[in-house]
């Protein structure tokens, strides 16, 4: 980046921060479906999930939670500590 245009650098800077962004959010809707499939094997929830299918969903949104810290973590890093 040319350091002469502040303007510009600052442009390039939130160009890269939502493309991160919309690469986090790719990768949620990636997990969300990860999860759907491992949870509800047949594509059809049942009437009433059994203990199960609760756990499993709990372990997995638990796991997107940390997934979604780290990100937003290493993005702040990234960004020197802004997001």
């Amino acid at each position: 980046m040319d350091s002469a245009d502040p303007q510009l650098n600052r442009f390039l800077q939130q160009l890269q921060a939502e493309t991160q962004r919309q690469k986090f959010t790719e990768q949620v809707h990636t997990l969300t479906g990860r999860c759907w499939d491992v949870c509800f094997a047949d594509y059809r929830p049942p009437s009433k999930m059994d203990g199960k299918t609760q756990t499993c969903i709990q372990n997995c949104v638990n796991r997107m939670i940390d997934a979604s810290n780290f990100m937003v973590e290493h993005l702040s890093k990234m960004n020197g500590g802004h997001v």
